[in-house]
């Protein structure tokens, strides 16, 4: 990006930050006075049969998060590198914005499907690395540390031949290919060493799946069985080769049931999980932030009270009305900027905080996937933009404030 072009994104920022710093101020003094919400009553697992795990190869209990980091914040960035009509300046122009808000995350997919998509053969894995090492070089290049999600099952590995969110068939294959992903982007990986130019900034953890307990992502039906022996054959196979990676549970959409579910069926997890990933989408800050609590203390009541927290997507689409998540789009700014605080401060043993999502098309406006972008398409700074840096900014001077989950 040339100084000028730098120069005329600063000023359209300011310009943005002027008109909604009322609106975000108005909605952060709602959050911050807010009492504490009590959660939703706890729902009985599902009726399920007991699976035994093996004994974990390495990390017996959750590997700690660097506390001296803080909370680290940033964007899901799924659709600058799976939407195939931006182009490699844009893509560039998207992640320097992101970066200039403070941003230091970026979380996206590493698509299995793309990396192998032919079957072992003779035993052996054969990975083709070129959208992976595209999306890690990118990142790096822009001071964003990588969240990858391991998804989605490769198409000869489906458990439902056909079905783009099918559980995977093998365990094993999944695992392979998330130690080999750690292997090349983790700590002293491979990738780092073949791109000297490039800032080393390897992974640190990773996700398995993106919600395993919404049938959308894992078809036809959420199950805690055939989950708890994916995330542990993972989590194993990844310590065997890169010890240093959190293996996370993977954005939960409704924690309050799987989870329970989870430990039920494979009781065996409870000391051996690395972190959860959840979803809090809510239709104000209050309520995220509340939900977050909520799932705080349902980890306590399950044994994993010292498990860290990783919110992964929350976010609002503001097209079409009456759409899932939507919210008129002068209110945004606001609750992005609140929401980012009410959770800095919630004191919930958060290790990370990611909006839902950095840029979308903006193109039909019936598409409410389309809609829930935070940056502009254009590369233009708009009032979202400028509220979630502003939001940013705030969060962090919070983040080591007591909270809600403190105080409880």
């Amino acid at each position: 990006m040339s100084p000028a072009r730098r120069r005329q994104r600063r000023r359209q920022a300011a310009g943005a930050l002027l008109l909604v710093a009322l609106a975000i101020g108005a909605v952060l003094a709602a959050v911050l006075s807010h009492g504490r919400a009590e959660p939703p009553g706890l729902r009985s697992p599902a009726r399920t049969t007991t699976v035994v795990l093996p004994a974990p190869v390495r990390a017996p209990g959750p590997k700690p998060v660097a506390q001296s980091q803080g909370v680290q914040f940033g964007a899901n960035v799924n659709r600058v590198f799976e939407n195939a009509a931006f182009t490699p300046a844009q893509v560039n122009e998207q992640l320097a914005s992101l970066q200039a808000t403070g941003a230091t995350v970026a979380r996206t997919d590493a698509l299995w499907e793309f990396s192998e998509p032919e079957p072992p053969s003779g035993g052996r894995h054969r990975y083709d690395w070129t959208f992976d090492d595209r999306v890690a070089g990118a990142l790096a290049a822009h001071g964003l540390r990588w969240l990858p999600i391991i998804d989605y099952s490769a198409s000869w590995d489906r458990l439902l031949p056909g079905q783009l969110h099918s559980p995977p068939r093998s365990a094993s294959d999944y695992a392979d290919y998330a130690a080999a992903f750690a292997a090349r982007y983790g700590p002293g990986g491979t990738f780092w060493s073949a791109h000297p130019s490039l800032p080393a900034l390897p992974i640190d953890a990773l996700e398995v799946w993106n919600e395993p307990d919404n049938p959308t992502f894992w078809a036809p039906a959420p199950d805690p069985t055939r989950y708890a022996q994916l995330y542990q054959q993972t989590r194993d196979t990844v310590n065997a080769t890169t010890p240093g990676i959190r293996v996370l549970i993977g954005g939960l959409f409704a924690p309050a049931r799987f989870l329970p579910a989870l430990v039920t069926v494979a009781p065996a997890l409870v000391g051996h999980i690395d972190g959860i990933s959840v979803h809090p989408y809510g239709a104000d800050p209050n309520t995220i932030v509340a939900r977050v609590v909520s799932d705080r203390q349902l980890l306590s009541r399950l044994g994993l009270g010292t498990v860290p927290l990783y919110v992964t997507e929350f976010g609002w689409t503001t097209s079409p009305p009456g759409a899932r998540d939507y919210l008129l789009g002068q209110l945004r700014p606001g609750y992005l900027a609140a929401t980012l605080a009410g959770l800095a401060r919630a004191g919930c043993g958060l290790a990370t905080v990611i909006a839902y999502t950095w840029v979308t098309e903006r193109q039909d406006p019936g598409l409410s996937e389309q809609w829930y972008g935070i940056d502009s398409p254009s590369g233009a700074t708009g009032p979202d933009a400028a509220a979630f840096a502003f939001g940013l900014r705030g969060a962090r001077a919070l983040s080591r404030s007591p909270g809600p989950c403190a105080a409880r």
